[in-house]
């Protein structure tokens, strides 16, 4: 009988299409995918370490899932991802009954590590022991051997490796850089993820016809700064271009964007493809000068501002989000209002929002966390109900216009409704019924801060008769 595999996914779409990946990269080797943790052979959370909530999460539960491996001799239970790069000795600690650890770099050699811890039947020895390494260990856990893989590739893309992603699903991410370079004081990222590198264009195309043939309408492109994608002369605009040809492609749209590498190739190419979504990521962070500084951003609230205005006089009907950290060290009671006061001026369609938490091995982490946790929670309460307001704001502008949505499936509520996203990534609820992947077009009736209420359109043909 094959061996099954439960994964669980914790963080980003990245994360998300790395799950992907990895079932696919297993199921080749002979691995099939259970929903049902008991029944697995295999346990692994493919982990975050963006955020220390995440961390906690994740924690949590693999105790609950270590606890399996009493009731199903032979099961074993690994980590992998950004946590398991960042944290893998204060997780083994925590959770002994850990078998292995791979970084977000060592997928490709996952079924052969996966291949000796089973065939072991024990913690294996052919591995280097995180436990036996770490000085603040147990003398049961520097006894237990856990297999560990986190050495960082640079050369590593997995442009070759088969995704398992679901066949029909309306949505298809696809990785077309891994890595960051950019090093802000704040961000882990590059320490657990290693430096920029692109896939070749052809892999990525590749990768966009076979999400298509899988019933995907829509594909997204995903990096951590996904606009510094290039590969020889072809860089992110000319990919966008490229693959927004590709037959049978409804929506093409792209995160998590770098405002730095916003290009005018790139903001035209939005405006001129149409299957190109007009909605754009930006990451200000900060409304502060000096503080932008201290996050080494590379750009300041000027230039950020001006590059706003430049996408929106461009892209026409363009949504814009944004990512804002309040309390970050050093920053000021003015440096906080000049962020409140951006968020005012460019009034963004979302925004997502966090109070500052220092990230071990990040420069930032090494400053003194001066804004007082309970300052920092009264600055991230103010900037969430300004941004509902805006945003609630910004979605009744829309009452009254018609607007195309992919449907994903059936609404939550109000029955009889399906739910999608239109091409600013807002969520739509349309009356009637339509197949997942259709596009249906409907008029606005209703909004909140999060959902559009929309009256489905009626038939070209029902208006003719009508006339």
């Amino acid at each position: 009988m094959a061996p099954a595999i439960y994964l669980e996914t914790y963080g980003c779409q990245m994360n998300f299409a790395d799950t992907e990946m990895i079932l696919g990269h297993v199921g080749d080797s002979g691995y099939v995918r259970t929903v049902d943790p008991t029944l697995a052979d295999v346990i692994l959370l493919n982990t975050c370490a963006i955020r220390e909530h995440a961390e906690e999460r994740v924690i949590g539960r693999l105790t609950d899932l270590a606890r399996l491996k009493a009731a199903r001799p032979g099961m074993v239970l690994g980590m992998a991802g950004c946590m398991a790069q960042h944290h893998r000795s204060a997780v083994t600690r925590r959770v002994p009954m850990l078998d292995f650890v791979v970084g977000p770099d060592a997928y490709r050699r996952l079924p052969a590590l996966l291949d000796v811890i089973r065939s072991a039947r024990t913690r294996t020895t052919d591995f280097r022991a995180a436990a036996d390494d770490d000085p603040n260990s147990t003398p049961a856990q520097r006894g237990a051997r856990i297999a560990t893989d986190v050495r960082l590739d640079p050369s590593e893309d997995y442009a070759d490796l088969r995704s398992a992603r679901t066949p029909g699903a309306v949505r298809a991410w696809v990785t077309v850089i891994r890595g960051c370079d950019k090093f802000c004081t704040f961000c882990v990222v590059p320490y657990v993820r290693g430096r920029e590198r692109s896939l070749p264009v052809d892999a990525v195309l590749r990768q966009v016809r076979a999400a298509v043939a899988d019933g995907a309408s829509e594909v997204v492109f995903l990096g951590q700064t996904v606009n510094a994608y290039r590969d020889g002369a072809c860089d992110f605009a000319e990919l966008l271009q490229r693959a927004a040809a590709t037959p049978g492609l409804a929506r093409l749209r792209f995160t998590s964007p770098h405002p730095a590498d916003v290009t005018p190739a790139l903001i035209d190419v939005m405006r001129d493809v149409p299957v190109i979504a007009p909605q754009l990521h930006l990451p200000v962070q900060s409304g502060s000068d000096a503080v932008l500084a201290r996050m080494a951003r590379g750009y300041t609230v000027a230039a950020f501002r001006d590059l706003v205005a430049r996408v929106r006089d461009t892209v026409p009907d363009v949504a814009l989000s944004t990512d804002v950290i309040v309390g970050f060290p050093g920053e000021t009671g003015a440096d906080y209002d000049a962020t409140y006061r951006l968020l005012e001026e460019l009034r963004f369609d979302q925004a997502y929002l966090y109070k500052y938490s220092p990230r071990s091995l990040t420069r930032a982490a090494t400053w003194e966390d001066s804004v007082p946790d309970a300052e920092k929670s009264r600055r991230l309460s103010a900037v969430i109900a300004l941004q509902e307001r805006i945003a609630a704001e910004r979605n009744r502008a829309w009452i009254g216009r018609s607007v195309e949505v992919l449907v994903e499936g059936p609404a939550r509520r109000p029955a009889g409704h399906v739910a999608g996203k239109t091409p600013q990534y807002t969520t739509a609820v349309v009356n009637g019924d339509a197949a997942p992947g259709t596009i249906v077009r409907g008029t606005v009736i209703a909004a909140t801060g999060h959902t559009l209420i929309a009256s489905a359109d009626a038939p070209a043909a029902a208006l003719d008769l009508a006339g």
